[in-house]
């Protein structure tokens, strides 16, 4: 990324890859509210920003929300109608780092089917291609058709907060041109 950062100055460098310590700080904060409220961080993406509908566990004193495996079931089972494709949400990264200015950083988030392989170097379920077209499809979206001029780069978190079997995600910056 250094080297796309000094050739493309939008693109974050070495100082700017990584949560600062303040952003670092705010983000644990985040999390440790969040699971005041869910199971688990997984159970909030899936709610959050794949709409799937979560259950009440726990008492009335104690209560959490947790999206059932049965309803994750039905939403991987939906995403099978395409086959090597995916469910994505591409969203504003909610701690985004200090970037250069300009510079956009999303997260793009994958609903796995399940019986994903992962490439056994970059231990990613998902192919460079499939990522890269999502991301091209999410950000026309996102910008509508008037303004589909863009460029991004994506990495793979190396320290991932969420781990999992069912979600994947991507860091993403990108540019409007």
């Amino acid at each position: 990324m250094q080297e796309l950062h000094l050739k493309y100055g939008w693109i974050p460098g070495a100082e700017s890859i990584r949560p600062n310590a303040e952003i670092r700080e705010k983000k644990e904060n985040y999390i440790k509210n969040m699971l005041t409220r869910y199971v688990s961080l997984q159970d909030f993406i899936l709610h959050k920003f794949f709409g799937l509908k979560p259950t009440v566990e726990g008492n009335c004193m104690n209560s959490k929300l947790h999206v059932l495996l049965a309803e994750i079931s039905a939403a991987q089972a939906a995403g099978l109608q395409q086959p090597n494709h995916h469910q994505f949400r591409l969203v504003p990264n909610l701690f985004s780092y200090h970037v250069p200015a300009g510079t956009n950083h999303y997260v793009i988030w994958f609903l796995l089917h399940g019986n994903e392989t992962r490439d056994p170097t970059t231990h990613s379920p998902l192919s460079y291609d499939e990522i890269t077209a999502s991301i091209e499809v999410g950000l026309k979206q996102l910008l509508g058709p008037t303004k589909d001029q863009f460029s991004f780069v994506w990495y793979p978190n190396p320290k991932p907060t969420i781990i999992s079997d069912i979600l994947y995600h991507v860091q993403v910056f990108w540019i409007p041109e």
